[in-house]
């Protein structure tokens, strides 16, 4: 769960529709929006306090994440030197010039996929986006051994966010439905 200001159930809304892992959220008349994120309800994620109405993330629910390797990857296009094991070596850097990012040609549905090194359940994929020109990441197909597990369509592009995918397989691609370049800095598959 977040909290960010909101005046209005609208604003809320605009918040919730801005962030990937949003389901839904409830307006407080403090001026503050609640943004529910799907993870916060897994069982045993959630330890209270009997004195009071706190509630903190349990250690457990870290356990249970386990991010999975990618073993190797192609993309559609390569522009210049940003091939696709940027997407997979480990720098979260999110500047294109720095070498950390991919980048394809200006193709329509230009696509990035990596390998895992073996067939997993893949909950969510984490993604970089890279800090300029970061709306063209606004409109992507999230797909697992061809098979479409999210469509994301976004208002305002993202730093980092995660999509859910809940879907079991060995590829992972990521295909740009916003009919030009596909420019991705870090992607990480997770599995619980």
């Amino acid at each position: 769960m977040e909290s960010v200001p909101g005046n209005a159930v609208l604003q809320c809304s605009q918040h919730c529709a801005s962030r990937p892992t949003c389901f839904g959220f409830s307006w407080l008349q403090l001026g503050l929006c609640r943004l529910f994120n799907w993870s916060a309800f897994i069982n045993d994620t959630w330890n209270s306090s009997d004195a009071c109405d706190v509630y903190t993330r349990s250690e457990q629910f870290k356990q249970l994440q386990k991010r999975l390797k990618f073993v190797g990857c192609k993309q559609s296009s390569t522009h210049s030197s940003h091939i696709c094991d940027n997407a997979i070596d480990g720098n979260r850097k999110k500047n294109l010039s720095f070498g950390s990012c991919t980048h394809t040609t200006g193709n329509p549905f230009e696509w990035w996929e990596g390998q895992l090194n073996a067939p997993s359940f893949v909950s969510y994929v984490t993604i970089y986006n890279r800090q300029d020109y970061a709306e063209r990441l606004n409109k992507f197909s999230l797909q697992m051994d061809g098979v479409e597990c999210n469509r994301v369509s976004l208002t305002l592009p993202f730093s980092v966010a995660n999509f859910s995918c809940n879907a079991f397989g060995s590829r992972v691609r990521v295909t740009n439905l916003f009919g030009q370049y596909l420019s991705i800095c870090e992607i990480e598959a997770y599995t619980l």
